[in-house]
C-alpha cells in the first residue's frame, strides 16, 4: 500500500512536470474571470480586452526561463566526468618482486613423509 502511494505521488509529481504548460493554461481558464478582474495589468482600462491574457503569457514565459535554466544546468553537469580516478592519488612506483629459487632436495632418495590423514585425494 505505501508503494503504491509512493509511485502514485511520483507519478503526478512527473506529469505536472511534462505538461507543465497545459496545466498553467488549464488554470488559467479556470480561473479566468478571477484573473481578469484581479490581477490583469489593464484591468482598469475598459477599452483593451484582454481578458487575464497578459497574465498567462508572463507564467507562460516564466515557464519557459525556468525550463531554459534547468537544462543549462543540466548541459553543465554533463560535461563533468566523474572518475575513481579522480579521488584517489596515484603514485607510480615500480614494483620488483624477488622470487627465490630455493629448493629443498632430499640426499637420502626417500619419500617426504606426508600426512595422508589430512592431505588424501577426494574418495568415494
Amino acid at each position: 500500500m505505501f508503494k503504491q502511494l509512493i509511485a502514485l505521488l511520483f507519478l503526478l509529481a512527473f506529469t505536472a512536470q511534462m505538461f507543465s504548460k497545459a496545466v498553467i493554461v488549464c488554470t488559467f481558464y479556470a480561473n479566468q474571470d478571477y484573473i481578469a478582474k484581479n490581477l490583469c495589468e489593464n484591468r482598469n482600462k475598459p477599452k483593451c480586452c484582454c481578458h487575464g491574457k497578459c497574465q498567462l503569457s508572463k507564467r507562460l514565459n516564466k515557464d519557459t526561463n525556468e525550463d531554459k535554466q534547468s537544462n543549462e544546468r543540466k548541459s553543465s553537469k554533463e560535461s563533468e566526468v566523474l572518475s575513481s580516478k579522480s579521488f584517489f592519488l596515484n603514485i607510480s612506483t615500480p614494483v620488483t618482486i624477488e622470487q627465490s629459487n630455493t629448493y629443498i632436495n632430499s640426499s637420502d632418495g626417500k619419500a617426504i613423509d606426508k600426512s595422508y590423514s589430512i592431505f588424501h585425494p577426494p574418495g568415494a
